[in-house]
């Protein structure tokens, strides 16, 4: 197919953040295709958490540019200047991204299928029985389909984070963000965390991940970057940066991690 050029659904192009005198993210690049999924890996402080926040705009960035589907966001940009969003825009534009979090931030007083729609309902202005309805299939996509009812302190770990994965979906993002969804789970609760993944990844959902799990980044990553001190040292099939690293650092990462 010629003709068009297809437009990514995330595109990050020179993106800047500082801490103070922290200079976290120095100019990286990238670009996730729809249905594609990204990994993230690298040492702790890499800057891959907060590439993800500045994707959902839970961070300010200090230069450069996001874009989902081709739309800034952020800014308008007239005349070559940008001009910051309200907040409301803001809010707006962060729907388009579902983020699941190392902690699983459920509304500890709301049982699992309330969590799943208090967004569409109270966000999408969605009615309580399409809510619901909607609910229970993504519980029941996430295998708690009979655990609705249940509050989180009445689940496991690996079961509250399905419950957030499900909650992030109901707001019908274009690309799902996950921050080391596992690193806060036993290691026999891993599994049916990365399962739902999988499944999401098999139905084609974009995302971007960032993990330890570098099995898992084998699996299913389409994409992998290694991230060190703020920079994209390398990225690659998973199969070539995991087996074929190119840069000294990389290898380093992973001779201690394999």
């Amino acid at each position: 197919m010629h003709g068009m050029p297809v437009t990514p659904a995330v595109e990050l192009s020179g993106i800047h953040k500082f801490y103070g005198g922290v200079h976290a993210l120095c100019g990286v690049d990238l670009s996730i295709a729809r249905g594609e999924v990204c990994v993230a890996i690298g040492p702790s402080g890499s800057g891959k958490s907060t590439l993800l926040r500045c994707i959902n705009q839970l961070e300010v960035i200090s230069a450069g540019r996001v874009r989902l589907s081709g739309v800034l966001q952020g800014y308008r940009e007239i005349d070559g200047k940008l001009h910051e969003l309200s907040r409301r825009e803001i809010s707006e534009q962060r729907r388009r991204t579902g983020m699941v979090f190392q902690r699983f931030n459920l509304f500890p007083h709301m049982t699992a299928l309330q969590n799943v729609i208090e967004g569409p309902v109270h966000v999408k202005r969605q009615s309580k029985k399409q809510a619901r309805e909607r609910g229970l299939a993504l519980l029941d996509r996430v295998g708690l389909d009979r655990l609705g009812d249940r509050y989180p302190n009445q689940l496991s770990g690996g079961q509250q984070q399905r419950v957030a994965i499900a909650r992030a979906l109901a707001m019908d993002p274009e690309v799902m963000l996950f921050d080391e969804p596992t690193s806060a789970l036993d290691p026999e609760l891993v599994g049916e965390v990365l399962d739902v993944i999988k499944d999401l990844a098999r139905t084609g959902m974009t995302m971007m991940l960032v993990t330890h799990e570098i099995g898992f980044a084998r699996e299913v990553a389409d994409h992998l970057i290694f991230m060190d001190n703020g920079v994209v040292v390398e990225r690659g099939k998973p199969q070539d940066v995991l087996t074929n690293a190119k840069e000294p650092r990389t290898k380093a990462f992973l001779s201690k991690v394999l």
